[in-house]
């Protein structure tokens, strides 16, 4: 047999707190059995010898009522009263404790986070000294799940199932905190399932990759318990199953046996989860195809048509974005993480962009995990859409995506040439490790053509062609510089060149005269632009 003693020595149970002195508990008297009760009138119901287990949800209003529960347990001999507060009780009155003191009865605080029913049942594992038919329930749960596995049942099926054996309300929630499926009891109710998936997110805006346990509102204003278990189909992301009033679940339904259910689960979701990859596949092999055929010097335009079966369709749009996360390009994080978010990536956009990108398809390679945002149809605001895809991943899972864009064209036969130069903004961003979310293309012409010379040599012919300006780093020739730039490129217009660096057109005639005095030579002259336009894109940090 077990005293009170005892159990609260053990490392397991340090949170149980005996509220009072040491002397209440008798480490002579064994406790016989552990009971839950919330009946006042328990002490002609238990026998003697019990540790009595309850929420004190009838003394809420009035706890001088738990005098009166404990006399009568001193009456049936009872061995101790446990009281699991924050729910109903915040905390026991002092005098509730003073009276249990002076009667030495023994008065322990079980904290919010347990389950009763799972305390109950280790409890008197503990007394007994067995597990056996927890363990032998737990198997059979487990093989009703394996049955519905090979009997490829879907998420909703295996959910119900659950919530059937454990007679309590399950949600499952995919890795965004999204609701996947839910059991029957939240079809017809009035507590729809997304209230508490609203409270869960409110109280807990980072779930915990371990099984948790804690207190939401209802929609009624009452105080329930949920429990969180983080189903991983993703090492680093889980999905999660939402138990509503676990304290309820009966025994012999253990831990370990919903471990079990959630273990089945787990392979469910991986299977469909490799079967809508597969199904997605399809597009992405096309795409490459596609994509080396019109980059073959032998392709023609006959030999090769728009297959519209996976979604591509006939446009005059088609513009390429790749998308990367900003970690993942660091290369900062462990493999195995790094893969994970790209992948969530990939299914966070296939989820989000309908709305936002019509007709719009998301294209996941498998090998480099990269992925590619195909848009078919031209759209306004395309550069603040992404960022709010962008925003709106970061706070759900902390994912922040990075965008390289090519150039938009009407002939499908030139989707490769966007795709181009989406890689080579990716490829750019990766060496420089830039910083920007989005990063658009932008035709080099013939800077290009420097791209293969020792950096030397064009240094060289920076300075040679700007002088001061090649490389400048006092404000003062930046800002000339700037003007240089901008003036050369309004095509020597004084008034655009000014509207375009919001001065007045003085300021940029003074500036002009003052580059022209450092160059030695007019800046508008055909035999001098074309040199100063090359030496400013090739001497610009952004090439």
């Amino acid at each position: 047999m077990t005293t009170i003693a005892e159990i609260l020595s053990l490392p397991r149970y340090s949170d149980l707190k005996l509220l009072t002195s040491p002397r209440s508990v008798d480490i002579h008297k064994n406790i016989q059995s552990v009971e839950i009760s919330e009946t006042p009138d328990i002490e002609h119901y238990i026998s003697s010898d019990v540790l009595l287990l309850t929420t004190a949800m009838t003394y809420a209003d009035d706890q001088q009522g738990l005098i009166s529960l404990i006399d009568s347990l001193i009456r049936a001999k009872a061995v101790g009263l446990g009281i699991k507060t924050g729910r109903f009780l915040g905390e026991i009155d002092p005098a509730v404790i003073a009276y249990a003191e002076n009667a030495d009865f023994p008065l322990i605080d079980i904290p919010n986070t347990y389950s009763l029913g799972s305390l109950l049942h280790q409890l008197l594992n503990k007394i007994w000294g067995t597990q056996y038919e927890e363990i032998s329930f737990a198997l059979d749960i487990q093989k009703k799940f394996f049955s519905l596995l090979v009997q490829n049942a879907n998420n909703k099926v295996v959910i119900n199932k659950l919530s059937e054996i454990v007679k309590t309300p399950i949600i499952l929630l995919n890795p965004f905190k999204e609701i996947m499926d839910h059991s029957k009891q939240f079809t017809y109710s009035r507590n729809p399932a997304q209230h508490y998936v609203n409270e869960i997110v409110q109280r807990k805006p980072v779930l915990s990759k371990q099984n948790d346990s804690f207190i939401i509102s209802a929609p009624d204003g009452r105080e329930i318990q949920v429990s969180i278990i983080p189903i991983h189909v993703h090492t680093y992301f889980p999905h999660y199953l939402v138990i509503v009033n676990p304290e309820q679940i009966p025994y012999p339904i253990s831990s370990f046996a919903i471990d079990q259910a959630a273990m089945v689960l787990s392979f469910v979701l991986f299977k469909n989860e490799k079967v809508s990859e597969s199904q997605q596949s399809i597009a992405t092999e096309y795409f490459k195809e596609l994509i080396d055929h019109h980059s073959s010097a032998t392709a023609t335009p006959q030999s090769f048509e728009l297959n519209t079966k996976y979604g591509y369709i006939l446009s005059d749009h088609y513009q390429v974005v790749h998308v990367f996360d900003e970690k993942a390009i660091e290369d900062t994080l462990p493999r195995l993480e790094q893969e994970e978010r790209l992948i969530l990536s990939a299914q966070w956009l296939q989820k989000q962009v309908a709305e936002l990108f019509p007709n719009s398809l998301i294209l996941f390679f498998s090998t480099s995990k990269e992925t590619i945002l195909l848009i078919q149809r031209e759209t306004s605001d395309m550069d603040q859409k992404l960022l709010n895809l962008r925003q709106a991943l970061i706070e759900n899972l902390d994912i922040a995506l990075m965008f390289s864009v090519g150039n938009p064209y009407t002939d499908w036969k030139r989707i490769n040439q966007s795709y181009t130069e989406a890689r080579i903004v990716f490829d750019e961003r990766k060496n420089k490790q830039q910083p920007q979310p989005i990063i658009h293309y932008k035709d080099k012409g013939m800077v290009q053509l420097f791209h293969h010379l020792e950096k030397n040599d064009v240094r060289f012919f920076c300075e040679n062609i700007l002088k001061d300006f090649a490389y400048p780093k006092e404000p003062a020739m930046v800002e000339l510089r700037k003007t240089l730039s901008v003036y050369l490129g309004a095509q020597c217009e004084i008034a655009s060149a000014a509207a375009m660096l919001f001065v007045h057109r003085n300021t940029v005639k003074y500036r002009i005269l003052r580059c022209e005095e450092i160059l030695g030579h007019a800046v508008n002259s055909p035999s001098h632009s074309l040199n100063l336009r090359l030496a400013l894109a090739l001497s610009d940090d952004n090439h």
